[in-house]
């Protein structure tokens, strides 16, 4: 059958599933759908094509509920009252409300009561995680369940299905590289056989070369504004810590040609530099700092070049996060020490002579005055001189390995021992 004998709605459209049955890719999920006894509300979350608006459908033909269908983006509170008024007469209802995420706090709470009473059985469609966008009030009224990205199997299934719709076809290469650009949609997948198919006068074994110069661009699947954005930047910093360079590169190559904010990733890479190389290796900042000086002034295209510099760098740096843990183990310290401690007199500033005749900074010694430039002295508060404590644990990796030897080394000579771990 051509893809427009009969019909001009798009192949996604023609081929939707009309049971559970026919879903594909989320098999545990169809499971627990089918043992329901009754009606539930739920909230469905996942990539795009997935089914979500799909099983909304199923289930309402299967629950026997009217069915009604919003978009969060143009639907008001009083869009929800009215249909509310509705179940007057019609019994409950079902409500697909797609991109649920983008309900606001109040937008939701006019949903609580009709959901509370059975008035509305609400499916919801996000394609965020539902923690960090819907409040608990709704979160504890709907039982929630991720859809999962279709595999390899599921494709092969859905391009037998999509023959009987198209005339082309796709050689084994081919189909490979269309279901790796579907990344896991089913919407997307069809779009590409039924673009494909509308370029072909005839029957057509399209092979992998050709659909490659068919194809102007393949979207990363990427958004700065969801889960993506936080994933893809969480992968990235990891593989920096991890001392993996190229995995470091793809994910930066992701994000940029995501449409990520460059300055955004430059600022973490800021962070990374003191956090996870610290003391290892003391170029890491100032290098990270200058490309960030540098990316604001020249911009894009050509700041990619400073991005891929920072990364590489610090990807290969030893690494160190004893800086950084230092002052979580003083702040721990305070916390558990509720003694109250005050700054010695010989390391008070003394601005004025009052200060000095209160005997700030008397008996102070200046290391630069001795050998070494380091002098025997106590720089806590008193309260802490028999049991002095120790935060920073120098690491033995890179430039902090020499810093840690001279602490110790010096520290020797007051007879204190630290520096040794």
């Amino acid at each position: 059958m051509s893809l427009f004998s009969n019909s001009f709605q798009p192949l996604a459209i023609q081929m939707r599933p009309k049971t559970l049955e026919e879903v594909l890719g989320q098999k545990e999920l169809v499971f627990i759908l089918e043992q329901l006894q009754k009606p539930l509300s739920l909230l469905f979350y996942g990539n795009p094509g997935t089914g979500k608006t799909t099983i909304a459908k199923i289930l309402s033909e299967k629950w026997k509920l009217p069915f009604f269908q919003f978009t969060a983006t143009s639907t008001s509170v009083k869009d929800i009252k009215d249909l509310v008024l509705k179940t007057e007469k019609l019994g409950s209802i079902l409500l697909f409300l797609d991109e649920i995420h983008r309900f606001n706090s109040a937008q939701q709470d006019c949903l609580l009561e009709a959901i509370e009473t059975g008035k509305l059985i609400l499916i919801g469609s996000t394609t965020e995680n539902p923690a960090f966008r819907i409040n608990r009030a709704l979160l504890s009224r709907v039982h929630i369940y991720k859809l999962k990205p279709l595999e390899e199997r599921d494709f092969q299934v859905l391009y037998e299905r999509a023959k009987q719709y198209i005339k082309i076809g796709l050689n084994p290469e081919g189909l490979s590289f269309v279901v790796h650009s579907s990344m896991g949609d089913a919407r997307r997948f069809l779009g590409i056989l039924e673009f494909l198919d509308t370029l072909s006068e005839s029957p057509k074994l399209w092979t992998k070369q050709e659909i490659e110069k068919s194809l102007s661009m393949q979207m990363i699947q990427y958004d700065r504004s969801k889960d993506y954005h936080y994933d893809y930047i969480s992968a990235f910093i990891k593989s920096i810590r991890g001392s993996d360079p190229d995995a470091a590169i793809y994910y930066l190559a992701c994000m940029l040609e995501g449409g990520e904010d460059p300055l955004f990733i430059m600022r973490r890479l800021v962070i990374l530099a003191s956090e996870d190389i610290g003391n290892a290796s003391v170029y890491a900042l100032p290098l990270a700092s200058a490309a960030m000086d540098s990316l604001e002034k020249i911009g894009m295209p050509e700041g990619r070049i400073l991005l891929a510099h920072v990364t590489t760098y610090l990807a290969s740096c030893p690494k160190s996060n004893s800086a950084y843990l230092s002052l979580e183990n003083a702040i721990q310290f305070l916390k558990e020490n509720s003694k109250k401690a005050e700054v010695p007199l010989h390391l008070r500033n003394a601005p004025t002579f009052l200060h000095k005749k209160e005997g700030n900074a008397i008996n102070y010694k200046y290391p630069h005055d001795y050998l070494n430039h380091f002098v025997k002295e106590f720089y806590f508060p008193k309260e802490f001189e028999n049991s002095p404590p120790q935060f920073y644990f120098p690491s033995e990796n890179g430039m902090e390995k020499n810093l840690k030897e001279r602490l110790k080394n010096l520290w020797e000579q007051t007879g204190w021992k630290k520096y040794e771990k």
